[in-house]
């Protein structure tokens, strides 16, 4: 049953009245409510006597030193204020609803889960309207067909038709466990001394060791074991269970915080580095944009002024 204390709608002021007298209410000074509303005064006046009029009641008592409300403008202007505050906040919400963005970054998962995962929690505080989603993969999909808007890739830079930033100048460089190391200390360069040596089926990063560093190519190993997914092998290697030889970006972050250590200076190269490529139907919007700057300003400028 509709309470008695409504007011039909058919009758309801408009909300542009409603909206002239919440402003003279907070200012309770028409000079400033009317260039708040860049309106004349007279229209102003207007526009507050028509309301009294409509809803039959006197809204302001008016006097020498200004404005004052009547029981029933006090009433209103309560009314008035809480309901333009939740329409404000409603309107600002679907705004925001509505200039989200979602960004799909497709990425290895040991490139996702290395570098990446450590750091994405500073791009997404800077930027809470982007809706970030890692896609990780084994094999690279077409960027246009996976939809994905950033890729990161492993390769040499030639995709044509493809702007691709360069995230990495990695080497490929010996590591184990500190453990492990101790353990060979004296030895020489590429002796492992009977230790578990580990290979990357798709990418054997110790052959190519071996091919640019004859003089301290790998010998004596116990056994080799193979992997083909870098991820799963560097837990191996973290957990003391052999020596390998990875690409520098990948064991960065685990050198720095002492949990892998660089078992013989030198490095091989294999002219492969990552890069993020983004796709063509998204390479302007603004969310694109943004994490590609942030690539360039979290992985590259700290290594350019290293």
């Amino acid at each position: 049953m509709r309470s008695s204390n409504t007011f039909p709608l058919q009758r309801m002021p408009s909300l542009r009245s409603l909206l002239v007298f919440d402003t003279v209410a907070r200012h309770l000074n028409q000079v400033r409510a009317a260039e708040s509303l860049s309106l004349t005064q007279s229209a102003l006046s207007r526009q507050i006597k028509a309301l009294e009029d409509h809803l039959g009641v006197a809204l302001f008592e008016r006097n020498s030193r200004g404005l004052k409300f009547t029981q029933e403008g006090e009433l209103l202007y309560d009314f008035t204020r809480r309901s333009f505050e939740l329409l404000n906040e409603g309107l600002g919400r679907l705004v925001l609803d509505v200039e989200r963005q979602t960004l799909v970054v497709s990425a290895a998962r040991s490139y996702a889960e290395r570098v990446l995962a450590p750091r994405l929690g500073d791009f997404v505080r800077a930027h809470p309207w982007i809706d970030v989603r890692i896609d990780v993969h084994r094999y690279y999909a077409d960027i246009e067909a996976s939809g994905a808007d950033i890729s990161v890739r492993l390769g040499d830079g030639n995709w044509p038709g493809y702007d691709a930033l360069r995230l990495s100048e990695d080497g490929l460089i010996p590591v184990c466990a500190p453990a492990v190391a101790q353990a060979l200390r004296g030895g020489e360069p590429g002796d492992v001394a009977g230790h578990l040596v580990f290979r990357n089926v798709e990418r054997d990063y110790v052959e190519q060791w071996n091919r640019c560093n004859a003089q301290a190519a790998f010998v004596n190993e116990h056994a080799v074991l193979k992997f083909n997914d870098s991820t799963t092998l560097l837990s191996a290697l973290e957990a003391g269970q052999g020596v390998t030889v990875a690409r520098m970006s990948l064991v960065a972050d685990a050198l720095a915080r002492g949990v892998l250590v660089r078992l013989w200076s030198g490095e091989a190269r294999d002219d492969l580095d990552y890069y993020a490529i983004s796709a063509q139907r998204t390479a302007h919007r603004s969310a694109t944009v943004l994490f590609m700057e942030w690539l360039r300003e979290t992985l590259i400028r700290p290594r350019a002024g290293a």
